[in-house]
């Protein structure tokens, strides 16, 4: 009995964090909304202490450096560590490449475990990255 509520208090205690974390990203994306980008960083690095292994923290932390602040180094570590998470988005971002796609591929579009708006901002962003990047 008494390890049925020591694992009762160990969700209970994730939920409440992860929860934290949720609100710390939404403070984060109502302050780069605002072009309160150094706020919206603080706020992101502070989710990222609770939840290190969202993909999609990293990757918008990553749009907000990259899009805010012109922090483009910055930014794609973070788009790097999003990628590392979630092979999704690194398919996402591939896929954005069109010089690397070859036409026998029949690439269609990249399925993904995320919101479609979440999806479309992150792979714009990522987008504008590679096509400034030298090739």
């Amino acid at each position: 009995m008494a390890v049925t509520e020591q694992k009762k208090n160990v969700w209970g205690r994730r939920e409440e964090l992860l929860n934290k974390s949720d609100e710390l990203t939404l403070k984060a994306d109502l302050l780069a909304f605002e072009s309160r980008y150094e706020e919206a960083i603080s706020y992101y690095d502070q989710a990222l202490e609770i939840n290190p292994k969202n993909p999609h923290l990293w990757a918008f932390k990553g749009i907000t450096l990259k899009g805010g602040l012109n922090r483009d180094e910055e930014a794609r570590a973070c788009w790097d560590r999003a990628m590392a998470l979630d092979p999704e988005l690194e398919k996402a971002v591939s896929y954005t490449k069109p010089e690397e796609q070859s036409e026998d591929t029949g690439a269609g579009p990249v399925i993904c475990s995320m919101s479609e708006t979440t999806r479309q901002k992150i792979l714009k962003l990522m987008r504008e990255q590679a096509e400034k990047e030298p090739r």
